[in-house]
């Protein structure tokens, strides 16, 4: 008989965790895990999912969304609750009280944030032992859950982000017609970033970077693909700039993987990073990464062997980081054949076998 697991995330929004709950609900062994997506509340541009879901539609502070969670546990025989995000989180803690489903914390990257994650280390602090297990996407999320939370380190699993390598695929897109797309020539220097515009990211430390190299060369072109917070003060920044012509803001990109192809360089200049998972698509993409040595990224970029780590978070750090990537192509070449090699790890065929293992261990 099938495990049944219902993953709670706070919503379907194209971003990290999302993707993280389609990749894994949709590639499980069907005929040993049953699984059902819910979503606290809506999102107008919710990523497909090809599985069972819920929408429970709540206001982002519902106090009362536990108790949705403890009736759908009820109502649909759940064996498991994989909860995703600390809304979802602390809300199946909550309805573990009322419910005899097992609950595993998925741990994505919230534990690393200041402000609301003060307040969200305290919640697990205090509802942990409600749990039976904790997954974390990277060693430097594991040490934190391990301070953070009752859990015994025995019952906290790593089990690394993965991507759809059959999307992430060099051969499925045309470089000249991705660059053609975004108006830029062969003979154009583009650096990328793909992510949430939000200051957590370091955007505004590349946009910064992108003056410096812009003043030097007038090649580098810069793309910026995603959605946040930040979108406006970061475009007000360029202008202030004069880097109307030389840095484009995409906007959310469905399908990054399209846009990725036309890059030569990709930064990733995240203050706080729990993996990094944008960095894997990149390297399998053949696009070198430079990123900052925080969290989880430092496990993934491994210092001119899958990628250049900065000595330094600054904008000067990031320009000569650029530099070098752009003007030693040996080295280039290297980082592009190794990370390509190195990013295979991270296929999905380990991590779905780890997760099964996990469930069928709280369930045996």
């Amino acid at each position: 008989m099938s495990i049944r697991v219902l993953h709670i995330i706070d919503h379907l929004g194209y971003g990290g965790a999302p993707i993280a709950v389609k990749n894994i609900v949709e590639n499980l062994d069907r005929n040993r895990v049953e699984a059902i997506v819910c979503a606290l509340r809506t999102n107008p541009r919710a990523l497909p999912i090809a599985a069972k879901l819920i929408n429970l539609g709540h206001h982002k502070y519902n106090p009362f969304t536990f108790l949705a969670i403890a009736r759908l546990c009820k109502e649909h025989k759940i064996d498991i609750i994989h909860a995703h995000l600390q809304k979802s989180v602390v809300s199946c803690l909550l309805a573990g009280y009322f419910c005899d489903a097992k609950i595993i914390i998925h741990e994505h990257g919230p534990i690393f944030k200041g402000g609301t994650g003060v307040i969200y280390r305290l919640l697990l602090k205090a509802l942990s032992s409600r749990a039976a297990a904790a997954m974390a996407n990277s060693n430097a999320t594991k040490a934190v859950l391990s301070r953070t939370t009752s859990l015994d380190d025995a019952t906290i699993f790593i089990v690394a982000n993965f991507i759809d390598v059959t999307r992430f695929d060099c051969a499925l897109y045309d470089r000249d017609k991705a660059r053609e797309t975004l108006g830029m020539g062969a003979d154009r220097i583009l650096v990328g970033f793909v992510g949430r515009l939000d200051s957590c990211k370091g955007v505004d430390l590349l946009i910064d970077a992108a003056e410096i190299l812009c003043r030097e060369d007038e090649r580098y072109h810069f793309v910026i693909v995603g959605e946040g917070a930040q979108r406006q003060s970061l475009e007000a920044m360029v202008n202030r700039l004069a880097l109307g012509e030389r840095v484009i803001f995409t906007g959310l990109c469905e399908n990054p993987a399209e846009i990725m192809r036309a890059f030569d360089v990709a930064v990733v200049p995240s203050r706080r990073e729990a993996f990094g998972i944008a960095s894997v698509e990149f390297m399998r993409m053949k696009v070198p990464v430079i990123a900052s040595a925080v969290g989880g990224l430092i496990e993934v970029v491994r210092h001119e062997k899958t990628g250049i780590l900065l000595d330094e978070l600054s904008a000067g750090s990031i320009a000569e980081a650029v530099r070098r990537v752009v003007q030693e192509s040996s080295l280039r070449e290297s980082l592009i054949t190794d990370a390509e090699v190195f990013s295979g790890r991270f296929d999905g065929r380990e991590q779905l076998a780890q997760i099964t293992a996990i469930y069928e261990k709280l369930c045996s």
